[in-house]
């Protein structure tokens, strides 16, 4: 097994536009050894209004062409092809992000799995005080997976042409927005409101299929493309495999043959529930950290094992709060790798 390279991610909200901050973050990622960085398109404002803004291109260009490193490139993280209402625009910036892609001689373009949105008007309070009746079916979630699946087939056609890889990355649980699916499911006898418990992986998961490894693999086996795979987010998956219920090892082998991007971060494998921001979890152990790999409890030397015939991009994906682990952070991969005969 030969990877092309170790990464590092920089962070949109750390940048947040500010090109004088990413070329800070470069200088920084070059001096501790990293080989390829990962470049968001919203935290470099890379598209305004759907379409890539060129002047802004011309400067993210000029700074990371001052660097000895290899890019990859990630879509926002709003952005979502099954969301029906704003499908036009999402595709614009889709196609976009793949245009900035190429145009920074990047390969991979990572996009989160689609999901349909619950909106506001059922989070909060007002979950308490209204009938969940209008929630979407799962006719209407089928059909937005159609659409997705459709959507990225015909991206993928120009993505070729550019020479990008879309990968498609799985999902953590959202388990506010989950726990008001299960209250929809409320059946009434007699005047007694029953709820009964959705097996895991069930129905609670339609509207975010990304969570659960094996919709993921079905999702992109559908699309059909050779230049459609999946970026297997390690992280979210050992989150999702303890809140689900599925093997989190069994799901990397069914992945592995589409698995063509990877993110690795540690976490203790349990979610964050409604509160998610890190400064109240961090002390907990709960949710999605992001933190150095040996930190939190992720089996890494068996899940590299696990990877043979992986030959792309092994990426760490941190928090900016971790920026002073980086160093150790990469050495502890390296040797992990290096025990699994990886060079």
């Amino acid at each position: 097994m030969s990877i092309k390279g170790i990464g590092i991610n920089a962070d949109s909200s750390r940048i947040d536009g500010n090109l004088e901050v990413l070329e800070e973050n470069l200088a920084h990622f070059q001096r501790v050894g990293f080989d390829y960085v990962e470049i968001p398109t919203h935290g470099v404002d890379a598209i305004l209004n759907g379409r890539l803004n060129p002047r802004q291109v011309k400067r993210v260009k000029e700074v990371l062409a001052k660097f000895d490193l290899q890019y990859t490139v990630h879509c926002s993280d709003w952005l979502n092809l099954m969301d029906a209402e704003a499908l036009p625009l999402h595709k614009s910036i889709f196609e976009a992000s793949i245009e900035f892609t190429s145009e920074i001689g990047a390969e991979i373009l990572v996009y989160h799995s689609g999901r349909v949105e619950l909106g506001n008007e059922y989070l909060g309070q007002a979950a308490l005080t209204r009938e969940l009746l209008s929630l979407p079916d799962r006719t209407f979630i089928e059909e937005q997976k159609r659409i997705e699946r459709e959507t990225l087939a015909e991206l993928a056609e120009f993505a070729g042409e550019k020479g990008v890889t879309i990968c498609v990355e799985n999902a953590g649980p959202r388990v506010d927005e989950e726990a008001l699916w299960e209250m929809a499911r409320r059946v009434r006898v007699k005047g007694v409101d029953l709820f009964y418990r959705i097996a895991p992986g069930g129905d609670v998961t339609l509207y975010n299929y990304g969570g659960v490894i094996n919709r993921l693999v079905e999702q992109v086996k559908g699309v059909g493309k050779e230049n459609v795979g999946i970026t297997f987010d390690f992280g979210h998956a050992y989150i999702a495999s303890r809140y689900y219920g599925f093997d989190f090892f069994d799901s990397i082998e069914l992945a592995r043959p589409l698995i063509k991007h990877v993110h690795i971060h540690d976490n203790f494998g349990r979610p964050a529930g409604v509160d998610r921001r890190p400064i109240a979890l961090i002390s907990e152990g709960k949710g999605d950290l992001h933190m150095p790999i040996g930190w939190g409890e992720i089996p890494y030397r068996e899940i590299f094992s696990c990877l043979k015939g992986y030959e792309g991009v092994v990426l760490l994906e941190l928090k900016p709060r971790y920026m002073p682990y980086l160093e150790d952070a990469l050495q502890e991969t390296r040797r992990l790798l290096a025990e699994c005969g990886v060079e």
